[in-house]
């Protein structure tokens, strides 16, 4: 069996990288997002009031982005600790070939 210990300790870095600048990177993108937001109604012909709708699905949009992204770079790294599986040989090859 490897030795899974490079890998492991890698994964639980980018958890805990993640994990800690999760929260500001949150609040400056949703920033940015609801400064477009704000632009995008001043400019336009929309009601003065902003939907909160929207709002909720852009910052629940970030979270659940940055989140999948966190999984999906978890999984790319487990699957090298993953072991491969061995084919199953055939009973005839598994026999000892023995004449007499």
């Amino acid at each position: 069996m490897g030795d899974n210990r490079g890998a492991a300790v890698a994964v639980a870095m980018m958890i805990v990288t993640v994990l800690a600048i999760l929260g500001g990177l949150v609040v400056v993108l949703g920033w940015i997002g609801l400064s477009i937001y704000a632009l995008v109604k001043a400019i336009g012909s929309a009601p003065d009031a902003a939907n909160p709708t929207v709002v909720v699905m852009l910052l629940g949009g970030l979270v659940a982005t940055f989140t999948v992204l966190l999984a999906v770079g978890i999984a790319l790294v487990g699957r090298a600790m993953t072991p491969r599986k061995r084919e199953k040989r055939p009973a005839e090859q598994l026999a000892l070939d023995i004449e007499t």
